[in-house]
C-alpha cells in the first residue's frame, strides 16, 4: 500500500451524512481494499481520505464505523503482536484493553452502541488510532517510553 503520510499522521475530519450513498461507497471501497490486502481492518486515512471512518471484518463479522468513539474500556489489558496494512510485513507488540464499549454511526448517520472484546476490540482500537493520526509505531513507542 502506498503510505500517504500527509493524511495518515493527522486527525481525520468527521464523517458527514448529507450524501449517505457516498459514505456507503467509501465503506465499500475500504472493505474491497482491505480484503484484497488480506487485512481485518482499514481506516480511510490509510487510503488518503481524511474522514473518520473505518471498516472491520473478522471471521465474516463486518462493520463500517463512522465517527467512532470508545465510551469505556476494561481495566485488563492484553499484549498482542499487531501488524498494519500501512506497514506491510512489520509487526510490534502493543498493549490494549481486552474489551471496549463503543459508539459509531452507520453510513446513514444512525448511532449504534456495542461491546467488543478480543480481536474485535483490538481491531477497533487500532483503526480508531488511525483516525487520530496515531500509527502502531507511535503507540508502540509511547508504551515503551512508559516502562522504567
Amino acid at each position: 500500500m502506498k503510505l500517504t503520510k500527509r493524511v495518515l499522521y493527522k486527525r481525520a475530519k468527521p464523517a458527514e451524512f448529507l450524501y449517505p450513498e457516498q459514505n456507503r461507497l467509501l465503506a465499500q471501497d475500504l472493505r474491497r481494499f482491505m480484503i484484497n490486502e488480506n487485512g481485518i481492518g482499514l481506516a480511510a486515512p490509510q487510503i488518503g481520505v481524511s474522514r473518520r471512518v473505518f471498516v472491520m471484518e473478522i471471521k465474516g463479522w463486518q462493520r463500517a464505523c463512522f465517527n467512532p468513539v470508545i465510551m469505556m474500556t476494561s481495566v485488563e489489558s492484553v499484549d498482542f503482536d499487531e501488524g498494519c496494512l500501512s506497514f506491510p510485513g512489520e509487526h510490534c507488540i502493543i498493549k490494549r484493553p481486552e474489551w471496549v464499549d463503543v459508539r459509531y454511526q452507520d453510513h446513514w448517520g444512525h448511532w449504534h452502541a456495542e461491546r467488543f472484546s478480543g480481536l474485535l476490540a483490538r481491531c477497533f482500537q487500532h483503526e480508531l488510532d488511525h483516525l487520530d493520526g496515531i500509527t502502531m509505531w507511535e503507540r508502540h513507542k509511547e508504551q515503551n517510553a512508559e516502562q522504567p
